[in-house]
């Protein structure tokens, strides 16, 4: 079973969009969005093949005011037989399809526009997932789910001026993380830091520090995260903006990642050992973050048109800065410059374009 993406609400869809097709030279997929007399998605039909095989996922949505569910069937079943064959005209109708042959549900409420819960139940697998949400003043306040085991998680967001400045983490109402937000001037985010527990010692164990451009726009990220009791800086990205090009960089300490954020070198043994990992016990010592070196990781170089669509995508090497992958996008727009078509082309070795793939659009008159 193949599925596309997943739209968890109508008003994430252009409302205009009516048809995507997307084809390279091994495989066809093709997305068709339907509405009903109000302009919401009435449903969404997904199908692919790849050399021989076909597959489908048909997606209903069922209105109640402004309260939905999305029903879920796959391309075997009798719902979705039905639906092929009547056509989407059969959506605003009623008793077509059968529930228990489902493969998923999920039932959204709203209150004054505001989403106030989201049920999902994932009937293949026989589990379900509920989420509710509070709000003050039009800002979500809190997010409560519970597990299957009856665990249940819970975030407070704290804000000031409207803006968001904590989020706090319980489970079953115990401390179990916190994210706090620092800003700058205007409200320009500077650091998002991440706070864990040990025993009773609430800690600080990984950070981000964010640094812009005169425009206000991010072009360097840091990450540090606590090893052997301090904050260490294990990785970098960056974003260079010239006119339209964009050049993104990644470089990271090889092997720290899934190692930080632990209180104390004694915590992570634990941890380790824990998870029949006795071996790394030696190698993650005190001195690792001090020996360990940066590795410049991906490098890659993006061009824009006018309408902010991406046109070419170079992949560099990040230690030879030499070029090993281009890729040319033509984008073509139709008269009210929405996006019509896009016809990817890939370098071969010649130096001669190539035709890799092709996605169409199709919107509403």
């Amino acid at each position: 079973m193949i599925e596309f993406t997943y739209f968890h609400s109508y008003k994430s869809i252009p409302m205009h969009l009516s048809k995507e097709v997307y084809r390279d030279e091994h495989s066809t997929h093709t997305k068709q969005i339907f509405y009903n007399d109000k302009k919401k998605v009435s449903g969404i039909l997904e199908t692919g093949k790849h050399s021989s095989a076909e597959h489908g996922l048909l997606s209903v949505y069922e209105y109640t005011g402004e309260n939905y569910r999305i029903v879920k069937y796959g391309h075997e079943t009798k719902s979705y037989a039905i639906f092929k064959a009547k056509g989407h005209t059969i959506l605003g109708a009623g008793n077509w399809h059968a529930i228990d042959e489902a493969l998923s549900t999920r039932e959204y409420k709203f209150e004054k526009e505001l989403l106030v819960s989201d049920h999902y139940h994932d009937i293949r697998y026989g589990t379900k997932q509920s989420v509710n949400y509070t709000y003050e003043n039009g800002l979500k306040v809190s997010e409560t789910s519970v597990n299957e085991d009856g665990t249940a998680l819970k975030t407070n967001y704290t804000y000031h001026n409207g803006i968001l400045q904590s989020k706090l983490l319980l489970n079953n109402n115990q401390f179990s993380g916190q994210f706090i937000y620092v800003y700058g001037n205007n409200n320009v985010l500077l650091e998002e830091q991440q706070f864990g527990k040990h025993k009773d010692t609430q800690f600080m164990a990984a950070q981000k520090k964010f640094f812009y451009n005169a425009k206000k726009e991010v072009e360097k990220t840091e990450y540090y995260g606590r090893y052997n009791g301090k904050m260490v800086l294990y990785r970098t990205e960056e974003a260079i903006r010239q006119g339209n090009v964009l050049t993104k960089k990644e470089s990271s300490v090889s092997s720290i990642e899934q190692v930080i954020g632990y209180y104390d070198l004694s915590a992570l043994h634990d941890t380790l050992k824990e998870r029949g990992m006795d071996w790394a016990v030696s190698m993650y010592d005190a001195g690792y973050a001090d020996r360990a070196v940066f590795d410049a990781h991906s490098c890659s170089i993006e061009k824009y048109d006018d309408k902010g669509n991406v046109s070419e995508l170079k992949q560099v090497d990040p230690q030879t800065r030499e070029t090993f992958s281009t890729t040319f996008f033509r984008n073509e727009y139709n008269e009210k410059s929405q996006l019509e078509f896009t016809i990817c082309y890939k370098v071969v070795d010649d130096r001669k374009m190539e035709e890799s793939s092709i996605r169409k659009f199709y919107y509403l008159d």
